[in-house]
């Protein structure tokens, strides 16, 4: 079965491509091809005649697909990734437009679904469905000494954060509780792993509240970077104001870091609906909007026996793998 994922640009550490990676490496079914709309204009019209089923990840490029389907005809499909609530206004209505006119709709986590307005529910009725997402579990990465590289004390108590600098991320509040946690102990050390529009609010922020000590930003790293910070590190945060399913959460807990997230229901409900303890997947939840809530829990989650005992085969991309594979046999 062809497959074919449209984007707008195409990166390596995208999730896009590393399910196309995965699904061409494992499924017996199907046969996989990221197209970036951007730097492939051409090939995309001759794909589109030969494919089986377009599944578009981002707005744009499923928007542009869907107006040229009205001559071709083929079945797609089209995951949603992010909330509804943080979309540019021009997003929001291109995003209408996907929903009336795609063949199957996908959530990445239920909460995107509940949070829609009645009208855009309306115009997916019977046609949508939630596949939590997945990552590579036992994922083989390369050793390297991350704390040598990036000059981090083996005497921190490190607290690893990657994610976009942009306002879901919740990067002000984390600062404001860190100031309030390192008063308790101050070999905290705060990693943010990143970059994005508001790296000088964080920057102005860590001057003010006088946290040059206690964080250090990375800037953008390498996969296996990542992986290597979460072999590591004390605690893994990501006290998110929203998400759709965040991949890095899944890596973390496929690594049994100790985990400290936002208790909202993109975190929750994927522990709920699989029916896991969150102690026993070493997770915390905070409220993302007080700052003393981030602080206690940072301090509570240092204090808790990791545990290393769960498969975490309940957020693997094969058990996703198959819930696609049935999606797109059910389209055909």
């Amino acid at each position: 079965m062809k497959v074919v994922f449209i984007v707008n640009g195409i990166s390596k550490t995208s999730i896009p491509w590393r399910w196309a990676t995965f699904f061409n490496q494992h499924s017996s079914i199907l046969k996989v091809e990221v197209l970036s709309v951007k730097n492939h204009k051409k090939k995309f019209l001759e794909v589109a005649k030969v494919t089986d089923i377009i599944h578009g990840h981002h707005v744009k490029s499923m928007t542009l697909f869907l107006i040229i389907n009205i001559f071709y005809r083929k079945k797609n499909i089209y995951t949603v990734h992010g909330s509804y609530l943080f979309l540019s206004k021009i997003n929001a209505f291109l995003l209408k437009f996907i929903f009336r006119y795609s063949g199957r709709i996908i959530f990445v986590n239920k909460l995107l679904y509940d949070i829609l307005p009645p009208n855009m529910k309306e115009l997916i009725e019977n046609k949508y469905e939630i596949i939590l997402n997945g990552v590579e579990i036992n994922y083989h990465y390369k050793k390297m000494d991350v704390y040598k590289k990036f000059n981090i004390d083996t005497q921190d108590i490190v607290l690893f954060h990657p994610a976009r600098f942009v306002q879901e991320k919740n990067h002000l509040h984390l600062l404001d509780a860190l100031k309030l946690a390192v008063g308790k102990n101050s070999k905290i050390k705060l990693l943010l792993a990143g970059d994005g529009s508001l790296r000088e609010d964080i920057e102005q922020r860590i001057g003010e509240l006088e946290l040059e000590e206690h964080v250090l930003l990375l800037g953008l790293i390498e996969r296996d970077e990542v992986y290597n910070f979460l072999e590591r590190c004390d605690l893994f945060l990501m006290p998110s104001l929203s998400e759709g399913l965040n991949i890095a959460f899944l890596e973390a807990l496929s690594m049994h870091c100790r985990v400290l997230v936002s208790d909202i229901e993109q975190f929750v409900y994927p522990l709920e609906v699989n029916g896991l303890d969150p102690n026993d997947l070493n997770v915390t939840f905070v409220n993302p909007e007080d700052k003393k809530s981030i602080a206690v829990g940072i301090l509570s989650a240092l204090e808790k026996r990791k545990r290393t005992d769960y498969n975490c085969s309940d957020f693997s991309l094969e058990t996703m793998m198959h819930k696609y594979e049935r999606t797109y046999m059910d389209l055909l």
